[in-house]
């Protein structure tokens, strides 16, 4: 379930990026539209990562 909360919450964070640095143009606000789009694919990784882990935990192969 943590898994699709932060993917949902990524994608939603990464478009929103996307709309916001269409808005604002070649401007010092686009930088901050890039820190949003990379929070959002942050998010989206660290979502991958849980559901392979879920999937395949390393835990119990050690």
């Amino acid at each position: 379930m943590s898994a699709l909360i932060y993917l949902v919450l990524g994608a939603a964070l990464l478009a929103g990026g996307v709309f916001w640095y269409m808005a604002v143009g070649f401007s010092v606000m686009a930088i901050v539209a890039a820190l949003v789009m990379g929070a959002g694919g942050a998010l989206i990784a660290s979502g991958i990562a849980v559901l392979l882990d879920k999937h395949s935990p390393t835990s119990r192969k050690l």
